[in-house]
């Protein structure tokens, strides 16, 4: 990888919704991000937590919630503390500092549009999309 590749790789945030869904649905989406532009993935502790937390009520999620362990850890995903309470006012700040957020949730989206961010979304259950 020379100079201008590692300036201009991608840095795209993971939101807890997004990685539950790539998991239930089986989509290998960060394979494709990583396919289209170099990248590298990022997510918050809190979102970990969320995580944990969700697979602590539930069995299902539990499982789920191991392979998103998984996953993190198979893409080399660096998890950044946590600043604020709430995940999504801070999805929103990291997206003003240049973070891509990867989120399914169409309200968090569209505050982040607003204030000029871009997101990343899986779409039609099926692939991951861009706007960029």
């Amino acid at each position: 990888m020379n100079q201008l590749e590692i300036r201009t790789k991608r840095k795209i945030m993971l939101d807890t919704n997004f990685l539950l869904t790539l998991v239930r649905n089986k989509i290998h989406g960060l394979e494709e991000l990583k396919e289209d532009k170099p990248t590298e993935f990022f997510t918050l502790g809190r979102v970990l937590f969320e995580i944990e937390v969700l697979g602590k009520r539930e069995k299902k999620i539990a499982r789920e919630a191991s392979i998103v362990q998984q996953i993190l850890k198979a893409n080399n995903v660096k998890v950044l503390d946590s600043t604020l309470e709430d995940v999504d006012a801070e999805m929103v700040e990291k997206s003003k500092e240049g973070y891509i957020i990867a989120t399914n949730d169409k309200f968090l989206r569209q505050r982040i549009r607003k204030e000029g961010g871009k997101t990343a979304y899986i779409r039609s259950m099926t692939f991951v999309e861009v706007d960029e």
